[in-house]
């Protein structure tokens, strides 16, 4: 099985990524984009990720709800996925927050996932040293790797192939693949530190 890489392609997604590239935006310009970013990725996953059952009702009518059985959780990797999940957050409610440092600190996902257990993790860059240790914490609790999704607002070549040597059947959600991801995310990553948090 391959690594699955789904580039969002929504108009909104489009626009808001617009925004995300111009960095002389100030600080809240580029905080509004991450979010919406958050919560138009998330929509595009939950489309065909989200389980639903069909209720029959007195009225010999039916309906349907989301399937009660199966549990949400959205894994933020700090500080950068907090932005994104403030977006992601509007469109599962209910999920179970868990928040991992980018120090490779994974010390706070719960016990005693299983196969009605849905994973989201969330983060601005995707990085496969940080991702690695929540994959393997994840899977070592019980969660399935089919039910874990990734989404990020880029993501780079080098890092994707080493992902995909291990955890081949994950499906990661973006809106761009760079080949220079090395050099840019670390000038796009001191820009958002230097706009969000200072």
């Amino acid at each position: 099985m391959q690594l699955q890489i789904n580039i969002a392609s929504h108009p909104l997604i489009k626009h808001w990524a617009g925004i995300l590239e111009n960095k002389d935006n100030p600080g809240t310009i580029l905080r509004t984009a991450c979010s919406e970013l958050g919560k138009w990725i998330t929509y595009e996953i939950m489309r065909e990720w989200l389980v639903t059952e069909t209720i029959e009702l007195k009225t010999n009518t039916t309906i349907s709800l989301i399937n009660s059985h199966y549990k949400y959780m959205i894994v933020i990797i700090m500080p950068y996925g907090f932005i994104l999940a403030e977006g992601a957050r509007a469109l599962l409610p209910t999920a179970n927050i868990t928040l991992v440092n980018c120090n490779n600190i994974v010390n706070n996902i719960p016990d005693q996932l299983n196969s009605f257990t849905k994973v989201l993790i969330l983060d601005l860059f995707l990085d496969e040293i940080v991702v690695t240790p929540i994959l393997k914490d994840l899977v070592h609790k019980g969660a399935i790797l089919n039910n874990v999704k990734i989404a990020c607002i880029e993501c780079g070549t080098y890092q994707l192939n080493q992902l995909g040597h291990n955890w081949s059947e994950l499906e990661i959600y973006t809106t761009k693949v760079n080949n220079a991801a090395n050099e840019e995310a670390f000038s796009r990553e001191n820009t958002f530190k230097n706009k969000f948090f200072v």
